[in-house]
């Protein structure tokens, strides 16, 4: 009896093990396949979620840059209406700078490179500067004279509005995800203020060059 009990028990415990094997070999192709929609689950969050980073990344840096140019020209505008001079500085020509050329340097100087460093980068060209008679029309900017024998009024005078602008400065998507030749933003900004008194030397030249 003793002997047959033990077979038995012999014989059950195999069969349990048996059985375990079984049962762990249908288990594994259920791993495989679970990990297998695990990994296709993740790429489907993945994806949009980098597109939100690069979206959020980009709207970030056109803020970034569209308030700093905004800075730059209100700095350029307090500029102005001093009617301050650059005067160590020359054009091309070897001519000492006026106030409108004086003021596009102050701009580029506090724009933090986006309109570039010299003036024949092509941000420099979107710095504008013009004057206004306030008891006259306010659209049509004031004439600039060309040159000390010019009989044009100096629109520098007190008084007078300034506009100091950035025009038409273009701004690439960082990372175009969705579309590479997608259109730059355009960004225009602009600040204004009434000139001050006139200096005791004189109402200063707004082209560059000197008087006699």
């Amino acid at each position: 009896m003793t002997r047959i009990s033990q077979s038995k028990r012999r014989t059950g415990a195999g069969l349990l093990e048996f059985t375990l094997a079984l049962l762990h070999l249908k288990k594994q192709p259920d791993r495989r396949r679970r990990r297998g929609a695990e990994l296709i689950e993740f790429t489907l969050v993945l994806l949009p979620m980098l597109g939100l980073i690069f979206l959020l990344l980009d709207l970030g840096w056109a803020v970034f840059k569209r308030a700093t140019l905004q800075s730059a020209v209100r700095e350029g505008c307090r500029y102005a209406v001093s009617n301050q001079v650059q005067t160590a500085l020359k054009d091309s020509s070897l001519k000492s700078y006026g106030v409108i050329d004086s003021v596009k340097w102050v701009v580029q100087q506090r724009a933090m490179g986006f309109l570039g460093s010299t003036p024949t980068d092509p941000g420099y060209a979107a710095i504008q500067v013009r004057f206004y008679d306030p008891n006259s029309s306010l659209t049509t900017a004031l004439p600039l004279p060309a040159n000390c024998a010019s009989a044009t009024a100096a629109p520098n005078s007190a008084g007078n509005l300034v506009e100091v602008s950035v025009e038409s400065v273009q701004s690439a998507a960082l990372t175009p995800v969705l579309n590479r030749n997608a259109t730059p933003l355009v960004f225009t900004a602009r600040s204004s203020d009434r000139m001050e008194g006139n200096p005791m030397t004189g109402v200063p030249r707004t082209f560059n060059g000197t008087c006699p």
